[in-house]
């Protein structure tokens, strides 16, 4: 299987049925797997911390939700996950690409990207990083299984080790 399968297989395992996302390049295939999948609901949104407010809305109304996104948007969210998701014991499970780590060629991604791991904890968010595709599925269901039990939100960071390199003219 490929890294779009599984970690559409581990949503699905997770009990995940509403996925909040910014459109991304490197995310584009799980975007497209999710929206087409019938056991997800997808919302488009503008912004990420966006939709921290609607998976927030979401498990108030009894549905388990996950974030799609790059690390750079990721860190769009920390207010609303710092003072909202956080305290209030909302969990949500993240699935994120990460840029600004290996390969990256944009100066603009490293400052949050290669650091996100150590900015998540910052703030009180459980995170892992999967750096080969053969962990990934297995990973994302135990983030999932550990958001949903603790109430707590949980971010899978995914390195382009997993997801290939994004290259220069791409961007």
């Amino acid at each position: 299987m490929t890294w779009v399968e599984d970690a559409t297989a581990a949503l699905a395992a997770a009990g995940v049925e509403l996925v909040a996302y910014l459109p991304d390049s490197k995310m584009g295939d799980l975007i497209d797997a999710v929206d087409a999948d019938e056991r997800f609901e997808t919302v488009l949104v503008g912004r990420e911390e966006s939709a921290v407010g609607v998976l927030v809305g979401a498990w108030v109304g009894g549905t388990r939700g996950a974030l799609l996104c790059q690390s750079s948007g990721l860190a769009n969210t920390f207010n609303a996950i710092g003072s909202l998701a956080v305290p209030a014991r909302v969990p949500f499970l993240g699935v994120v690409t990460r840029r600004g780590n290996l390969g990256e060629f944009n100066i603009a991604q490293v400052p949050t990207g290669y650091n996100m791991d150590e900015l998540l904890d910052d703030v009180g968010v459980r995170n892992a990083t999967v750096t080969d595709a053969e962990n990934l599925e297995e990973t994302v269901t135990l983030a999932g299984e550990s958001a949903f039990s603790t109430q707590s939100p949980y971010v899978v960071l995914i390195e382009q080790t997993v997801t290939g390199r994004k290259s220069e003219a791409a961007e």
